[in-house]
């Protein structure tokens, strides 16, 4: 059900658009309409997000990587709008990944890195990684996921000092920010990725942990993944210690998530992120 302030910004986006926009999913918190538009003369799929930073990374993303799909953002009181042309999408996660699609989804990646770094402005944190850890931990005060973090940001700060020079010397990308087999859909018979909103900074690899980590456990799958990838952009494999580091952090964003959502979108894929780092594994297994 849509809400009355949000019930007012459909009925802007109508009178702004000359459109019929309804409703159709709430993901993330962030409302989705679709409907056609007298203005634009065809279908739209209209985005609207609670938080800025996520607004402008979707914003400026498909304004480059999509210029023919972007169309209009909208600041509407404290909702900001992206408004896309509406496409006829397939989704490609009901098949089981094969060693062809591991390899075009590394494609498709790399040439996405490839593509949109140095070109697209994106939130970077350029604080030491240590840092980042350390604030994401503290973030998580009061919740069930708390206590464990310390112990795990404990464990792993006996090599802050050579993770941190390794991780500010790797090569930086635009991320995609969560890169998995539901955020590539099949359009005109080509895999595309969609839902730009967590695009980052970072070093590549951060795309490949929740991918390698939840659907592309196979090593054959995953080297095919990194073959195809390096097709488009070059990669630089972390070391064991910085890939349980940025483990660690992709399963504290995971936490974030789950204390602030409600559904159980990523069930225990945190918790046995954190059970990998204490086994002193990395995800990465080649």
């Amino acid at each position: 059900m849509i809400q009355e302030d949000e019930g007012m910004l459909v009925d802007f986006l109508n009178d702004y658009y000359q459109a019929n926009l309804k409703s159709i999913h709430d993901v993330a918190g962030n409302q989705h309409l679709v409907g056609n538009s007298k203005v634009f003369h065809g279908p739209l799929f209209v985005k609207i997000f609670r938080e800025k930073a996520m607004f402008y990374a979707e914003q400026h993303v498909n304004q480059f990587y999509y210029p023919d799909i972007y169309l209009d953002s909208v600041i509407f009181e404290d909702k900001y709008v992206v408004t896309l042309r509406d496409r006829e999408l397939k989704d490609v996660d009901q098949h089981k990944v094969t060693s062809e699609m591991a390899y075009n989804y590394g494609r498709l990646l790399g040439s996405f890195h490839e593509k949109v770094t140095g070109n697209v402005s994106v939130e970077e944190n350029k604080q030491l990684l240590s840092q980042i850890l350390i604030q994401r931990v503290e973030q998580l005060q009061g919740s069930i996921y708390y206590e464990n973090a310390q112990k795990v940001l404990q464990l792993l700060s006996f090599n802050f000092v050579k993770t941190n020079l390794e991780y500010e010397q790797l090569p930086k990308v635009v991320l995609h920010g969560d890169f998995s087999v539901r955020n590539i859909m099949e359009f005109e018979g080509k895999d595309i990725l969609i839902d730009f909103e967590r695009s980052h900074v970072g070093t590549s690899y951060q795309d490949f942990i929740k991918f390698f980590y939840n659907e592309v456990r196979d090593v054959k799958l995953r080297n095919e993944f990194l073959r195809g990838y390096e097709k488009e952009h070059p990669f630089e494999i972390p070391s064991n210690d910085l890939q349980r580091c940025l483990l660690f952090l992709c399963a504290l964003d995971i936490s974030q998530y789950n204390v602030t959502h409600s559904g159980g979108k990523f069930g225990d894929m945190a918790s046995n992120m954190i059970a990998t780092i204490k086994d002193g594994n990395a995800v990465l297994e080649l």
